[in-house]
């Protein structure tokens, strides 16, 4: 027998487990123990009844990196900087985060301005030096930085990308006069222009080292003294896994951890390649029911990510940002997110608007329904009152719900509008439901996309039940929600393995491009990946690399990334290269003109090991469903609605709304102008019958 593959993705409000050993699948949901989350992994472990010595792999999603970013949580930090760019992190890149709002501020560097040391010393853009490194300066730095208690810092010089000479030079200087600090330097991290967002990611990085790294070593200490031996991967942004010293040294990676493993498990539905853990496993779901284009969407209990699909494929990004201003360029799953979840707060702001969200009640002390402190109306509190979850019926982790306080805090927020309760909690709902629907938009609508013609794959514990209400304003008629939605993003966790991103810059027209010069750069990087794969004991032979060029108009800052042609010495390589890039211009923006110069801009090359894919395997019931309805409230009337495990199920069932689907890990809401199909794979198909005009669209 085999040993358990577990997959562990750690929320804000729920830490979820899947694990699979043969044909023996287990799922647990338990509540998140921040900041200690590695305590929530060790409980899920237990309530598994998985002892860890019989683990062969734990492949790890976490938000410990997101959540220290977007909060400011992280170890103090130096910035040695070329002379002349100490303002960079406050220069940004001149836009607003919103253009309407002159009261708007943007939030804080990192690194405040009395902890970045200004470096005399430069090169041009070729990477000659211009002006010699003035040693003097760096050691000045450290000893102020030493002054203020700092034991990290960034290095992040001018053209470094094309010479790390001087960056070298520098992190001697430091470890040198401070023995044991951690020194984060940008030409390990970013071979690349683009001189702000190289400073914001080697900044973040370097930020995150000591947070990271506590995290990791706590939680690999916990399973080595409950006797664990096995490989310990963590979930990183792009889809793959990283051993733990890689995402030790790389901890902006981790950054979008778990989000990428649902919108990879929704991938999985759609059709192939393995980009990030909830993604990833929305990728493999749609692989199986042969769906080409998906909208994935993972609702938590403090967040709501979500990503488009097509072709089967989840869209990577190059760059992305944690909040504004904070800029990381690693490859990504390109995954919107907002603060709409189970905990999201309901609150009414000094003109009297009711608002749900960002802000969100976590797991402690959570929503009021939870018993656990909180008193504030949530999306939660919400569906209480509503009679869609409750009714003697616990949630997942064994969290029971207290009716009587959720009906006290919605109650609370509905007299502050003069609302009756009820009225109050269908609010809550329609305005977490608009806040999603204003960014499916996003990503859709203003890209030129319908999202009429793509299927809703909701999941997470709060999205089935909000996904039926959300597609009927989108005017999408169809949802597909998986076997175990609630534990979505901890399965895609298990669809990927180890991967890497190397990339470095390369620039030259296409029409003037040196086939011979460009063979060599990406042998250099194959060999610096190979160099990378075997440090993290990936056998030569299960090494799976692929290259990839940045294209783009002459004059453009940023770039398309397309697949380099196999045979670099074909005559044709430019014609292939240009044939790519008017193909991916057209379709991500409908129109490319072939009279302006393309230009090459980088060279990147993603390494890692073939996944194994797995599945949950879906055992339908006998179909004697009990008749048990609860009474729920509605924008079209009170409704009796049944009451059905979804273990009861079998393959095939056609039911109608209004039902209530219950189930170990989600709640599925299905209301009366909808229908519920089970497909053959256990899957819930809900349609949509008899749409009424009811929600303003816009």
């Amino acid at each position: 027998m085999s040993g358990w593959r577990v997959g562990i993705d750690t929320g804000g409000t729920f830490t979820d487990l899947v694990a699979v050993q043969d044909d023996e699948t287990r799922i647990v949901k338990v509540p998140s123990t921040p900041p200690h989350y590695e305590v929530a992994v060790m409980d899920a472990l237990k309530q598994a009844h998985i002892d860890p010595s019989e683990v062969d792999l734990l492949a790890h999603g976490t938000t410990v990196a997101t959540n220290a970013v977007i909060t400011g949580a992280v170890t103090r930090t130096a910035l040695l900087t070329t002379a002349g760019f100490r303002d960079i992190l406050e220069l940004r890149r001149h836009n607003r985060g919103d253009p309407f709002d002159i009261m708007w501020d943007p939030p804080d560097p990192l690194i405040p301005r009395r902890h970045r040391f200004e470096v005399r010393e430069r090169l041009n853009y070729a990477g000659e030096v211009v002006q010699e490194l003035d040693e003097g300066d760096v050691l000045r730095a450290v000893e102020a930085a030493a002054g203020a208690d700092i034991a990290c810092f960034a290095i992040c010089f001018l053209h470094s990308y094309a010479n790390p000479l001087h960056e070298q030079r520098a992190r001697e200087l430091v470890l040198r006069a401070m023995p044991g600090a951690d020194v984060c330097c940008s030409a390990e991290l970013l071979r690349e222009p683009h001189e702000f967002e190289r400073t914001s990611t080697t900044v973040i990085n370097a930020c995150l080292i000591a947070v990271v790294g506590q995290y990791l070593h706590s939680l690999s200490t916990a399973l080595i003294e409950h006797g664990f031996r096995g490989r310990l991967g963590v979930m990183h942004s792009g889809g793959g896994l990283l051993t733990l010293e890689s995402a030790a040294r790389f901890p902006a990676r981790l950054v979008t951890s778990g989000p990428a493993g649902g919108a990879m498990a929704a991938q999985g539905i759609a059709g192939s390649g393995s980009p990030s853990s909830g993604v990833v496993a929305a990728e493999e779901l749609a692989r199986a029911v042969k769906l080409d284009d998906i909208i994935s969407l993972d609702i938590g209990g403090t967040s709501a990510d979500i990503a488009v699909i097509r072709g089967g494929r989840a869209r990577l990004i190059n760059e992305y940002s944690a909040q504004f201003g904070q800029v990381i360029r690693f490859p990504t799953i390109d995954l919107v997110t907002i603060g709409a979840g189970g905990g999201s707060i309901a609150w009414v702001d000094p003109g009297r608007l009711p608002h749900v969200g960002p802000q969100s009640a976590g797991a402690v002390p959570g929503p009021a329904a939870y018993s656990r402190g909180g008193t504030q109306a949530t999306v939660t509190d919400a569906n209480v009152v509503l009679g869609r979850l409750g009714g003697g019926m616990p949630l997942a982790g064994s969290v029971e719900l207290n009716a009587a306080a959720a009906q006290r805090a919605v109650s609370d927020f509905a007299t502050t509008l003069g609302l009756s309760v009820e009225a109050a909690a269908l609010g809550i709902v329609e305005i977490v439901n608009n806040n999603m629907a204003r960014s499916i938009r996003v990503v859709t609508v203003e890209r030129g996309l319908d999202p009429r013609e793509f299927t809703l794959v909701p999941f997470g514990g709060a999205g089935p039940l909000l996904a039926a209400e959300l597609a009927e304003m989108l005017g999408i008629r169809r949802v597909l929600i998986p076997v175990a939605p609630g534990v979505t993003s901890a399965l895609g966790c298990l669809h990927v393995d180890i991967t890497h991103d190397i990339s470095e810059s390369f620039i030259s027209k296409v029409d003037d491009l040196d086939a011979g010069a460009l063979h060599t750069r990406v042998d250099h990087l194959a060999g610096q990946m190979r160099a990378r794969l075997t440090a993290d004991r990936v056998p030569a032979e299960e090494q799976n690399l692929e290259f990839f060029v940045d294209l783009r108009y002459s004059g453009q800052i940023k770039g398309l990334t397309v697949a380099l042609p196999a045979d670099l010495g074909s005559d044709h390589l430019r014609r292939e290269l240009l044939a790519c890039f008017f193909d991916e211009y057209e379709r991500q923006f409908h129109f490319a003109s072939h009279d302006i110069d393309v230009e090459v801009a980088a060279i990147r090359v993603h390494g890692g090991r073939p996944a194994i894919h797995t599945s949950l395997p879906f055992r339908g019931g006998s179909g004697r469903l009990h008749d048990v309805t609860r009474p729920v409230v509605t924008r079209r009337g009170d409704v009796a609605a049944r009451v059905i495990a979804r273990q009861d199920l079998p393959v095939g069932t056609r039911l109608a709304g209004p039902i209530i689907i219950t189930q170990l890990d989600s709640t599925t809401w299905v209301p009366s102008t909808w229908s519920v199909d089970v497909d053959r794979i256990g899957n819930l198909e809900l349609s949509l019958t008899r749409p009424e005009a009811e929600y303003v669209r816009g």
